[in-house]
């Protein structure tokens, strides 16, 4: 299915009953990498999985700006007219959706974090190093890319209200402690570490979390 917000055309696939959910993907991907997760979830919500601006089947160029792609995620909710959503981010996703819930904060109804982290020193050094290199050798984006915005204001983490659960693999190479410390400084603000997990072998193309969402998301 496909939504006109703003100046696109927004690709979305919708399954299930129940409340809804919305999972969003990273920059670089589309709603594909949640393919293990729909099915199961779809028992028990209403699950939207939208590609972003400029991935998948979306019209458009993304900007790799949280800023803008929070704006087409409030126009999606209010266009489609989805009440009180869950929100599931990974990576960039997870970005957009704490853009989403500090300035929309009557928009959602809890949301989930995942493999997200808010700047640079979020990041283990090692991962920079060898990513870098396999983008000189490939000349392609990889998982961490240069052209993406990722200075995300702690400030306004402040403004959450919203019950958030961040998660990150305790092998990730996003930093357990920058998860921790972000989500102390949301009030209903919640760290979970997925034992002997990577960056994202608990949620792209898994079921490992799933227990841990619907858990949460009731």
């Amino acid at each position: 299915m496909k939504v006109k917000i703003n100046d696109i055309e927004l690709y979305y696939q919708k399954f299930g009953t129940g409340h809804p959910i919305i999972l969003l993907h990273d920059y670089f991907q589309d709603g594909s990498i949640f393919d293990k997760l729909i099915a199961p979830l779809s028992l028990s919500y209403t699950v939207y999985v939208p590609d972003l601006r400029g991935y998948g089947m979306s019209q458009g160029e993304s900007t790799h700006y949280y800023q803008t792609d929070a704006e087409d995620m409030a126009s999606f909710i209010r266009k489609v007219n989805i009440k009180k959503p869950y929100v599931l981010g990974f990576g960039s996703g997870g970005n957009i959706a704490l853009a989403l819930a500090s300035q929309y904060p009557n928009m959602l109804k809890k949301l989930i974090v995942a493999g997200t982290y808010l700047n640079d020193d979020g990041i283990d050094s090692v991962h920079v190093v060898i990513s870098n290199l396999r983008h000189f050798v490939h000349r392609k984006q990889i998982d961490h890319p240069r052209n993406v915005d990722f200075n995300f204001d702690l400030n306004n983490l402040k403004r959450i209200t919203i019950p958030t659960l961040a998660v990150v693999g305790e092998k990730d190479w996003v930093k357990v402690d920058h998860v921790r410390a972000y989500s102390d400084l949301i009030d209903n603000g919640r760290l979970i570490v997925m034992p002997r997990q990577t960056h994202d072998s608990y949620l792209i193309h898994s079921l490992k979390c799933i227990d841990l969402i619907k858990d949460f998301c009731k």
